[in-house]
This record gives C-alpha cells, structure tokens and sequence, in this order.
C-alpha cells in the first residue's frame, strides 16, 4: 500500500511539473487546539515546493513536528511528506503521503470544477488521544460529497463517509447543509446545518466513541471581500446528542481570514470555538474546544 500510494502521487507530481514552468515556494503552515478536558495538539511544519505555477497546481516536500498532550501524558513524532496539486478541464486533486517513520499517513482529494460539485476524498492520520498513540493507533476516513444548487438563491451539500479507527469500530458519517442567500451582494446567509455519525464497536478505546451522535446547528455566515481580501465570519447556535447523554446546547464561532490568490504569496489565518466533542473528548457535559490554524506561502 505504501509504494502503491508514493508511486501514484509521484505520477501526479510528476504531470504537475510537466503543466507549468517551474517556481518554486516556501511554505510555512501551524496547528494550535485546546479543550476543557485539558487536551492539546500542536503542529508546525514547513514546506519547500519545487514547482509551482499557481494555488492550484504545485508540487514540493513537507517537514512537521507534532505534540500531542492531555493530563499526565505527552507525545511528540516527526513526518516527512511529498505532496501536489493540480488538475485539467472540469476536475482538480490534491494529494499528500508521507510517514512518520511507523506509518503511511496522509490525504487525498478529488472534485469536479461545476455547479454540482463533486468531491471524493481519503485522509489517513495518527488517532491523537493517550492510548491511540501509545498503541500506534492510525484512522482512515473515505468519503463523497456534492454540492447541489437548487436556484439562484438556494443550494444544498451532502456527504457521507465511513471511518476505520484500526481497530472493530467503524463510523459512518451523514452531513448535510441547506444554504440560502439572504443578501448575496453583501455575501451574507443563513444555513441549516446537519450531522449524524454511528460507531459500530462504542466506546472501543479512549477516543470519543458514543454509539451514535447528532447535531443541528442554524448558522449565520459572513463573506466580504475587501481589495481582494476575504474576511469571513461564521455564528451557530442549536441542539446536539450523543448515546448516554441528553440535548444540550451546541455552539460554533469561526473567524477566516485570506489574502487574494493570484499573487506571488497567501497567507490564511482561521479560529474557531464549538462544543462538539472531539476525539479526545471525555463524553460529558460542558465541553469546548478552540483552534488557530495558520498557512502562508511565498513565491519565489
């Protein structure tokens, strides 16, 4: 699987050379998370592409360090990834594998450029709480989604995905949004939020496993671009459950922030709030979780 998945992506590398002249990019990209069980996650990496022509189609080398910590209890490793992009006519990928000297860990995606967006996707990680690292834990998540306008105003999106947590458990996730544009030319809307995922194995290690949780979420969202910068603010309010625990409150707050695209450097800074458990999370009452998420790139 491991040489399967390098020789592809070397492939697609390889045609992402051949697309454009080369120019290369520095890229410098960082994680930060907390919660109120006392858990964190860091990230910091830093990436060299050796051919770039544009935010949509490159390919380069990436370096990052991780640390993981709860109560008690502190874990670090290292990866070293090669990862591209790019893409022709109606359809895009992006794609990145790399190992932290254990594992194949990495991602990849593949959608179409119309109206009805369609997405395919695969993510393969670490599982970051206390025994999924001691024991080597690694998840796979596959899944699809699709975009689907449904007139000048409205437009609905759906996914479904299944996650293997390496061990019985397997998750399978519904997502699905209802978007309306209450004022396009301010880029404003309200959206209908909705997710469900089931374990098959609950409660299989330390991660968040209920058995079944759902949430509903109705969001107000905020787009604008100023001299081609894009400030986005997203507020939610609504109901969640989980297996053993009634409805509660559920809560999300995101700030996004990016420069314009078609310029020689990109910087994206997003923070965000929401008390939907993580994988982490202990399963009580009460729980929140806040992130920073930075990435920029300099063109050379």
């Amino acid at each position: 699987m491991r040489r399967l998945a390098l020789a592809l992506l070397a492939a697609l590398s390889a045609s992402t050379v051949a697309a454009g002249p080369p120019g290369p990019a520095l890229r410098a990209e960082g994680f930060l998370s907390s919660d109120s069980d006392g858990n964190a996650a860091e990230r910091a990496s830093l990436g060299w592409d050796v051919s770039r022509r544009d935010i949509e189609h490159w390919w380069g080398f990436r370096a990052e360090r991780t640390r993981f910590s709860g109560e008690g209890w502190r874990e670090r490793d290292e990866r070293l990834s090669v990862r591209a992009a790019g893409g022709e006519g109606g359809w895009r990928w992006q794609g990145e594998a790399g190992t932290n000297g254990d594992d194949l860990l990495g991602s990849a995606s593949v959608h179409s450029t119309d109206a009805r967006r369609k997405e395919f996707f695969l993510e393969r990680d670490v599982l970051e709480t206390r025994h999924g690292l001691a024991e080597g834990r690694v998840h796979t998540y596959a899944g699809a989604a699709l975009d689907w306008p449904l007139s000048d105003r409205w437009s609905a999106t759906g996914l479904v995905g299944l996650q293997d947590f390496g061990g019985d458990n397997l998750r399978r996730h519904l997502r699905a949004n209802l978007v309306y544009a209450l004022v396009p030319s301010q880029g404003l809307s309200l959206q209908l939020r909705l997710r469900q995922f089931n374990d098959s194995d609950p409660r299989e290690l330390d991660y968040f496993a209920p058995g079944r949780y759902r949430q509903a979420l109705g969001v107000v969202s905020l787009r604008r671009f100023v001299g081609g910068y894009q400030w986005r603010a997203t507020v939610g309010a609504g109901r969640q459950d989980f297996t053993g625990v009634g409805s509660q409150p559920a809560r999300l707050l995101e700030l996004d922030f990016q420069t314009p695209k078609d310029r020689g450097h990109y910087l994206r800074a997003t923070a965000g709030y929401s008390d939907a458990p993580a994988d982490g999370a202990s399963g009580g009452a009460d729980y929140r979780y806040r992130y920073v998420r930075l990435e920029g790139v300099w063109a050379f």
